[in-house]
């Protein structure tokens, strides 16, 4: 038998939801086994319960570690070329601009927007000039990340990968002119309390780019919240169309107007592809911001020359980041974080998750942490813990004598 999803071989590196074969089945196998258990007890889909059972009928086996994904109607579709427009071919599909009413109004619609003139030509070109540089020094090494079978490459930890990309990651207006207003947006549609989940830098030469279509959420299992649970940037370095390998989009594929969502596991979503999928289409400068329910894939170039991007996914502090962020950096490259990308790499805690040895109010990565001691050894007990330090032993001080704040420190202590 075949592999159910392309091998490594095949596709090479992808940064779509993409389960392994073994994933895939169990997940077809799950969606069979519910399917059954609809006809078993005749009871309509809509009118089943979670256990895929009538009410009052209590199944006897635990099944909770077997979930339906999103993935498993849309294997194939993003390659059927014949049917795939311009998105500037629909009128009343969104076009780049900076009005944040409709900004908003285009989100929640079709489950984009695309902000105009995110970026000067000037910025664009301090990170492409970047980008391409980092590019052609990973191939050199012989630790490049390609796909399409070498026609398209991607540059994975952009945090690590330039001052740029950090700035870019963070929203700073010397990275992005209109930073603030993305930043803004990605606030809105996740909360205040979100993380970055991965950054990474996209090449695609002619020949490459084609994904399947996918969500960015694809990972969690049916149902979804109706809400999203990611939010994907993606900063155009160079236009987008058709011809060019834009992101294969379909527009309005999260929800409807009610805010119910469209992907369901008792519901045809391969449809809603098959009635519309378009490349998008957009100037160099412009950044794309997607609800990650939507279905969208990367798209096929075309014609001659190289496609340029950067593509950053933010997750709601409830879950999981995509790339493990504090493994990807060094000691010293996370010391010389701005707070703010401290924060959103994962030293920030939200309803008690992200706490480091029970510090939920400045966690960080100790120097000295507080490890294993012992009264038989005195020593150990006056060691100098960062956390003697913290805003956290500071708040504790207040009412509990026994805690040993030292007041903070200086900067310097740990250089």
């Amino acid at each position: 038998m075949g592999s159910v999803t392309p091998t490594l071989k095949d596709q090479g590196v992808t940064t779509a939801p993409t389960p392994s074969a073994a994933e895939e089945i169990a997940q077809l196998r799950a969606e069979i086994e519910r399917l059954q258990a609809v006809v078993a007890t005749g009871t309509p889909e809509g009118e089943a319960g979670a256990d895929g059972v009538a009410e009052g009928n209590w199944p006897r086996r635990i099944t909770y570690g077997r979930q339906v994904h999103s993935g498993s109607q849309l294997s194939g579709l993003s390659r059927e070329r014949e049917r795939i427009r311009s998105s500037t071919d629909f009128p009343e599909l969104p076009a780049p601009t900076r009005d944040q009413e409709q900004l908003e109004a285009d989100f929640i619609r079709w489950g984009y927007c695309l902000v105009a003139d995110a970026m000067s030509p000037d910025q664009v070109r301090a990170q492409v000039d970047r980008l391409v540089d980092q590019a052609e020094a990973e191939r050199a090494a012989g630790v490049a990340r390609r796909a399409n079978h070498g026609h398209s490459q991607t540059i994975f930890n952009l945090l690590a990968k330039g001052q740029v990309f950090r700035d870019l990651s963070a929203f700073e207006p010397s990275a992005a002119q209109g930073g603030p207003l993305v930043e803004d947006l990605v606030s809105r549609i996740l909360g205040p309390a979100y993380h970055l989940a991965t950054a990474h830098g996209s090449l695609v030469h002619e020949r490459g780019g084609l994904q399947e279509l996918h969500q960015d959420q694809g990972f969690v299992p049916l149902p979804h919240p109706p809400f999203p649970l990611y939010c994907l940037l993606i900063w155009l370095y160079t236009d987008f169309g058709l011809e060019e390998g834009g992101t294969y989009i379909v527009p309005g594929s999260h929800r409807d107007a009610l805010g119910r969502n469209l992907i369901r596991p008792d519901s045809n979503y391969a449809h809603l592809a098959e009635e519309r999928i378009v490349a998008l289409t957009a100037p160099a400068g412009t950044c794309l911001v997607t609800d990650s329910r939507v279905l969208h894939s990367g798209g096929k170039r075309t014609q001659p020359g190289t496609r340029l991007a950067s593509r950053i996914l933010y997750a709601r502090p409830e879950m999981r980041q995509q790339e493990t962020q504090l493994a990807c950096l060094t000691d010293a490259e996370l010391a010389a974080l701005s707070p703010k990308l401290k924060g959103l790499v994962g030293f920030r805690t939200f309803s008690g998750l992200g706490m480091v040895d029970g510090n939920t109010t400045d966690p960080g990565k100790p120097v000295t942490p507080i490890g294993e001691l012992s009264l038989s050894r005195p020593a150990s007990l006056s060691a100098d813990f960062d956390w003697r330090y913290s805003e956290h032993a500071r708040q504790l001080a207040a009412s509990d004598p026994e805690v040993d704040y030292r007041g903070p420190r200086n900067p310097a202590a740990n250089a």
